[in-house]
């Protein structure tokens, strides 16, 4: 979204620790690694937006499309280096999970952290690249698209969903997938979910111990414990109970459905070399997309144990780790004291923060966050419809919105809700699972949001760029999952 001098994108709520290293991660030598030559470093966080300055981001966004329209090889080039940054990071994670904090020593621990800190930074600036990638291949595959199939036929926006879903199967799916599998031999052996038996808690754990991570999300919130995954099975016995079928629940969330689909879709299109090379790169994009987000967050993960011997040995809320900057944490381990109470229950209300040449400055106090909102506001007062982008197809469907900012918000959306996000992370799928239909303020159609729904099944409207703060807790909404268009019917 256009504002006067900025591009605005939804920004969630991310924890303090980790938006001091994102701003820090745009200069000029880290972009160059990913041989991109345009830097973004000045930025400014206000109520869960990112005010881009469009002289850096309109630059840094041709530049990007350039590469994939020229297609001279830097898409590729840029792919390759992003895997093989992602499979290092998450093999970090498993060592980092592994590791005896408690036997590592204060000056140990920091040169530990300053270099994930770096490898952290050289993933998250060109991870930005996505966002104009994404609109690149959605825009060129309907272009293109148009050659084979009129944009009036029925099938022509599941094609596009289609070619543009991961080239292989991602970690957040298979856990859906053998999770489902383990409902169905669970439901088999008539399993009571309130008292499982030892083979069936021995199961659970098996998952946990490789899934868990996914639910820590952006370091905001914990991973999958026992209970939720007890919690998710009871969601699924209740879908079976209502009609739906365990067999269809494991397919929905299989490898093979997506394998079928393209098939389909191919058989119908039959594409011609050229369009074939964008929709290979397309589901190629789709699948770093979402591959670097599961790197990030099982070393995160990882990490999470050192940052809570960080806070053990500071007297501090573990809690309250992520939520100190990045020379905080690092003060915290040469004997400098963390925040008091009073500072972090400030942060906790609101903050904002001015990123100048790659450096942060955290702004807690309410004066000065209000003289920002003067400058970078946006009036949303007078709207009650949204535009946004089909992701997952479906009808006409009413029902409460649940505004969820973060993880910690998910537990208020019941079944029949619409969930209603800047963005959805792994950790949101629990809610995704429950809700009528998703709506987006962000996302591409290799976005997080995207793909889950259509495993899962429920309609979702991507890209509304403003649907969380057009949109309050509780009103009631009308998603028109054909086209689209979300219409506020009353507020709450």
């Amino acid at each position: 979204m256009r504002s006067g001098k900025y591009r605005i994108k939804p920004s969630g709520k991310l924890p303090i620790f980790l938006r001091f290293m994102i701003n820090s991660a745009f200069t000029k030598e880290i972009m160059e690694k990913a041989d991109i030559r345009t830097s973004m470093p000045n930025r400014t966080y206000l109520n869960h937006m990112m005010y881009w300055r469009q002289e850096e981001y309109d630059p840094f966004e041709a530049e990007i499309i350039g590469h994939a329209q020229a297609d001279d090889g830097w898409f590729e080039k840029y792919c390759d280096r992003e895997l093989k940054q992602d499979e290092h990071l998450y093999k970090q994670g498993l060592v980092y999970k592994k590791t005896d904090w408690l036997e590592k020593t204060n000056e140990e621990i920091a040169g530990i952290l300053e270099p994930l800190l770096q490898e952290y930074r050289v993933l998250a600036g060109p991870w930005y690249a996505q966002y104009p990638l994404d609109e690149y291949f959605e825009s060129t595959i309907e272009t293109k698209l148009l050659e084979y199939i009129s944009a009036s036929d029925p099938d022509f926006r599941k094609c596009v969903l289609i070619f543009t879903d991961p080239k292989q199967m991602t970690e957040v799916s298979e856990e859906r997938w053998k999770l489902a599998q383990i409902a169905k031999d669970f439901f088999s052996a008539n399993e009571d979910l309130d008292n499982l038996s030892a083979e069936a808690t021995a199961k659970i754990d098996v998952h946990l111990d490789r899934f868990a991570y996914i639910n820590r999300g952006l370091a905001t919130s914990k991973p999958y414990d026992f209970d939720d995954i007890v919690d998710r099975l009871k969601e699924m016995k209740h879908q079976v109970s209502e009609g739906k079928k365990i067999d269809d629940l494991i397919y929905d969330a299989s490898e093979q459905k997506v394998a079928d689909e393209y098939a389909w879709a191919l058989d119908k299109i039959k594409p011609r070399p050229d369009f074939q090379h964008i929709i290979d790169q397309a589901k190629l994009h789709s699948y770093v997309r979402n591959r670097r987000v599961e790197a990030f967050f099982n070393a995160d993960y990882g990490a999470s144990f050192m940052y809570a011997e960080i806070a053990k040995r500071a007297h501090f809320n573990p809690d309250w780790i992520m939520e100190v900057s990045i020379p905080e944490m690092f003060g915290a381990l040469a004997g400098k004291p963390l925040p008091d109470e009073k500072e972090m229950n400030a942060r906790f209300h609101n903050y904002a923060m001015l990123a100048r040449d790659s450096e942060t400055t955290l702004i807690t106090d309410p004066v000065k966050i209000k003289e920002l909102e003067k400058e970078y506001s946006v009036d949303n007062t007078a709207v009650n419809s949204i535009q946004g982008r089909v992701a997952c197809i479906g009808g006409i469907i009413t029902g409460r919105a649940k505004i969820c900012m973060d993880k910690k918000e998910i537990n208020k959306v019941l079944r029949g809700d619409i969930l209603v996000a800047q963005f959805t992370t792994p950790d949101f799928v629990p809610a995704m699972e429950k809700a009528v239909v998703i709506v987006a303020d962000q996302g591409g159609l290799s976005s997080h949001a995207a793909i889950v729904s259509r495993e899962l099944g429920v309609p979702c409207v991507i890209a509304t760029m403003n649907g969380t703060r057009i949109i309050h807790d509780g009103d009631l909404l009308e998603v028109n999952a054909a086209t689209g268009l979300v219409k506020i019917l009353g507020r709450a």
